[in-house]
């Protein structure tokens, strides 16, 4: 028996008159100009309207099969299984992301309840500085608030203006003279939630509005005293306010170039010293991190971090991080510091010479190879190995079973089993470097004499690449409390 609906139009055929538009289009760019002409008379015939409305409703009751054109319009396409998943990530992305403005909007509630309970002890404490700091924390929640009501897309679509600028950089040294910490890392926090809220095609601009106001008073008085007294205040609130603001401004290598204007590494060497002196994973290590990664780009500063053992700490960073678990970006942009470092001339050639140190340094990331480490990790540590893989070391590499020992992991990689897809692709990426990075090279076309030229002019790469490229990335974390 046949349902009650059978003569309604089938679901599964696709929409007729896009049918038609597809067919007129390929016969006006064929030049079929009359059978463009004839099949445009005959849609608009109803009579012929109605007969192919009939052919429709027919071939559903006397089983004619679809013309094939049909099936390249069918609503229903099969979708891989790359695209299945795809999909569901993406649902689960999007309920995560409206779990995540849930919580913002209810921090924003409990932030709220807070600041009025502060005002009404305010009324009682008669206290100048923490009126300032009540107003200061009103504007900075209220930024932050609009980010959460505008769901995470910056409002920002201008600068900083030079009026607002020029008031915090005078408040910032008014809170210095003053020995006012708390009024210091307000306003450091107020620049750098300026910097995260403005749009991302905007900030580039904005780290050379810092640079060209001089905010940390270097170019003025081509010295480093402001910034410095800055940095050695113990004070983790302070550390971490001047760590994100300086992480903003190494974002580009015009910053890295303001931060050590001169060729001055005090800086530099400063973030070392602090890196080294935080409980490892923790948010200040982060933007440490974050700023000696950026400022590797630059071979002048290389110097400064092989004779501060930035190279054995690293390494003994990934060797802790197997046993005990340490925050992924650490990891990743220390290992990635690693490589920048091991990659530069001036490395090398010391490294060269310390031949003893060149076996450990190698060795050591031999090992890494079969630990469970993050793949971006590894592939750090195999792209540290290729700069090793020179003719300078073929006695370290002789001593460390070097070739046997990459085969092997080869070897071991190309076999294990991956849990999904990413996965997959991980694997593929790892072994595909390996190719690319340990393949035998055919001598007789050897340019490392060329390309070791290109290399030195990796910075006028960088600055072309800044560019053409508006937009930077400037960290943010979610344990970090301001």
């Amino acid at each position: 028996m046949k349902s009650g609906n059978s003569n309604l139009p089938n679901s599964n055929q696709p929409d007729q008159n896009e049918i038609n538009e597809y067919i007129k289009e390929y016969l006006r760019y064929s030049s079929f100009a009359n059978t463009l002409e004839c099949f445009e008379a005959e849609i608009k015939s109803k009579q012929v309207s109605n007969k192919m409305l009939n052919k429709q409703q027919q071939s559903k009751q006397i089983g004619d099969e679809a013309p094939r054109i049909f099936q390249l319009f069918k609503s229903d396409n099969t979708k891989t299984k790359r695209e299945i998943n795809l999909e569901k990530e993406q649902k689960a992305f999007n309920k995560k992301y409206q779990q995540i403005l849930q919580a913002g909007r209810q921090i924003f509630s409990v932030s709220i309840n807070l600041l009025q309970l502060l005002h009404s002890l305010k009324e009682t404490a008669k206290n100048e500085n923490l009126s300032e700091t009540l107003e200061n924390y009103k504007i900075q929640l209220g930024k932050y608030h609009k980010v959460i009501i505008n769901e995470g897309k910056p409002e920002g679509t201008e600068l900083i203006t030079e009026q607002v600028m020029h008031e915090h950089k005078t408040k910032l040294f008014k809170n210095f003279q003053d020995k006012h910490v708390d009024g210091m890392i307000e306003v450091l926090l107020s620049l750098r939630v300026n910097a995260l809220q403005i749009a991302p095609e905007l900030r580039k601009n904005l780290v050379y509005e810092l640079i060209r106001n001089d905010v940390f008073n270097i170019e003025a008085t081509e010295k480093f005293d402001f910034v410095v007294h800055l940095l050695d205040i113990n004070n983790q609130s302070l550390r971490h306010a001047i760590t994100s603001l300086i992480s903003v401004i190494s974002s580009t290598l015009r910053g890295v170039e303001y931060l050590t204007y001169n060729g001055n590494m005090i800086i530099i060497e400063k973030i070392i010293k602090i890196l080294k002196e935080q409980e490892n994973g923790s948010v200040t290590q982060r933007f440490c991190l974050a700023i000696l990664q950026k400022a590797s780009i630059k071979d002048t500063v290389i110097p400064t971090y092989v004779h501060n053992e930035m190279i054995q700490w690293i390494i003994l960073l990934i060797q802790k991080s197997i046993n005990t678990k340490i925050h992924i970006f650490c990891l990743d942009f220390a290992s990635a510091t690693l490589a920048n470092v091991i990659h530069t001339p001036y490395t090398l050639s010391y490294l060269e010479k310390q031949g003893r140190f060149a076996h450990q340094v190698m060795e050591q990331l031999l090992k890494f190879m079969k630990e469970q480490i993050q793949v971006s990790v590894l592939m750090h540590v195999l792209i540290c190995l290729s700069y090793l893989s020179k003719e300078n070391f073929a006695k370290q590499m002789e001593e460390c079973r070097f070739v046997e020992r990459i085969s092997e992991f080869v070897e071991y990689y190309s076999v294990i089993n991956t849990e999904n897809e990413a996965a997959e692709i991980d694997k593929k990426t790892v072994l595909d470097l390996c190719a690319h990075m340990f393949h035998p090279k055919d001598t007789s076309l050897d340019n490392s004499e060329t390309v070791e030229l290109n290399e030195l002019k990796t910075e006028d790469r960088i600055r072309e690449y800044e560019n053409e490229q508006g937009e930077l990335i400037f960290e943010c974390f979610q344990d970090e409390v301001s």
